[in-house]
């Protein structure tokens, strides 16, 4: 038996006796079975995360740090820490285009001045800084002439993450766009809003507007006249 927390169960003598028989036929003693038996009970059981106070968290956070602890998403959520302690999950929240203020949310509520402070002193991660329209413009164009991720940080003083958001957008573009020859080769152009509901969305019709919208704004359609619908002349045949 594990060491742990003993425990004391009363059972009639009729329960006992039916629990021995189980007990005998799994070749367990009957204590191993009631062990077994509460746990295949609480198997679905998920447990509140514990509720820390601030003092807590800067006892528990300073005692790991001169451990040299390095905090793991999976550790941190069993145990209701700050997810933003793991520099990995900090980082991929970077990557994937969330603020700090973002963060400080996804990381369980905590206070925007706290989270970027300790993202500033702890991970040695600074301010984001937004890049205006022309300069993402900029930076989408360099990467679709083939610079590499080190070129666009250099260029545009991003960070390795912040630059691997800008690529992560590329490749959802090309794919997008790839959709977007798949699903014109499918169609007689011009055509009409009930055309391309009628071939694109059979059954679904009401995601019609918002697939016209979308490439309406991307210039990969071109509205001839109220309702007809031509493809803009780099994705004719």
């Amino acid at each position: 038996m594990p060491s742990g927390f003993p425990v004391t169960i009363t059972l009639t003598a009729e329960e006992l006796r039916r629990a021995e028989e189980a007990a005998k036929r799994l070749a367990v003693p009957v204590e191993v079975f009631a062990r077994n038996a509460v746990l295949n009970a609480t198997r679905d059981v998920r447990l509140t995360p514990p509720q820390y106070k601030p003092h807590q968290l800067t006892h528990i956070h300073r005692k790991a740090a001169a451990e040299g602890k390095v905090w793991r998403e999976e550790e941190l959520r069993e145990r209701g820490l700050p997810l933003y302690w793991s520099k990995a999950w900090v980082e991929d929240q970077l990557a994937r285009g969330h603020s700090q203020a973002e963060i400080a949310i996804n990381a369980g509520g905590y206070q925007v001045m706290a989270v970027s402070s300790h993202l500033r002193r702890v991970h040695g991660l600074g301010k984001l800084q937004k890049k205006t329209a022309e300069q993402r413009q900029n930076i989408h164009a360099r990467i679709a002439e083939g610079a590499t991720r080190d070129q666009i940080m250099q260029e545009f003083g991003l960070s390795e993450f912040g630059a691997g958001r800008y690529f992560q957008l590329a490749d959802a573009e090309r794919e997008l766009q790839l959709r977007f020859r798949q699903d014109v080769a499918r169609i007689h152009w011009p055509a009409t809003k009930a055309d391309i509901a009628r071939i694109l969305f059979p059954g679904s019709e009401h995601r019609t507007s918002n697939w016209l919208d979308v490439r309406l704004k991307k210039g990969w359609l071109v509205r001839v006249k109220t309702g007809l619908y031509q493809v803009a002349p780099e994705f004719r045949r």
